[in-house]
This record gives C-alpha cells, structure tokens and sequence, in this order.
C-alpha cells in the first residue's frame, strides 16, 4: 500500500503544530494553563532561597507540587512557603499558585 500525499490543488496545506495548539487545547476543553509550564522552566529565577533546591513537579488545581531529596529540607520549605507563594505571585499572579505541597523523593 502506498502513502497517500495531498495534491497543491486540494486546497489543504500544512501548518506548524504551534500554530494550531491553541485551536486543538480550546476544542479538547482542557483547563491549561501556560503559567504552569513557564513556573517550572523559570524556577531558578523565582524560587526563592532554599526553595532553589526544590525541584518544582506541576501545579494541579492551584497545588504546585515540587520534591525535595531529604525530609530536614522539606521540612524547612514548609516554614518557608510564604515567600514561595509571594515570589510566584509576584512573577505570575496571585491566581497561579494558592498552595504547596512538598514530596520527598527517595533515593533509587
């Protein structure tokens, strides 16, 4: 069977994906957020102080989810979750983020 290839005169053409995502994101009904990808790659700027060493997961239903290597600095960030939310409201709006929730991640 051989692949069947658009002719030019079909009047269809191809398009870059990130030209058409937000068309297929708005039709699926899908509650996105773009912040949640720009929190997550822009971490190192916006964590503040210890939370640097926080490794942010995702942010679910305004929860951001970060891990953590050990349960001491776990416990440190949850004295300190203030300046975490400050700093990520300051950068992307109070909306984004309204709680934390820390994870140890256990050593494989």
């Amino acid at each position: 069977m051989r692949a069947k290839y658009l002719g030019e005169d079909d009047g269809r053409h191809p398009e870059e994906i990130s030209a058409v995502i937000g068309a297929i994101i708005e039709q699926s009904h899908v509650d996105v957020d773009i912040r949640h990808g720009d929190l997550i790659a822009d971490w190192a700027r916006v964590a503040p102080g210890d939370w640097a060493l926080a490794t942010p997961v995702g942010v679910r239903e305004g929860v951001l989810l970060a891990t953590v290597p050990d349960g001491a600095l776990a416990s440190i960030l949850r004295y300190q979750h203030r300046e975490l939310l400050d700093a990520v409201a300051a950068s992307f709006g109070a909306d984004l983020v309204t709680g934390i929730r820390i994870r140890v991640e256990r050593p494989r």
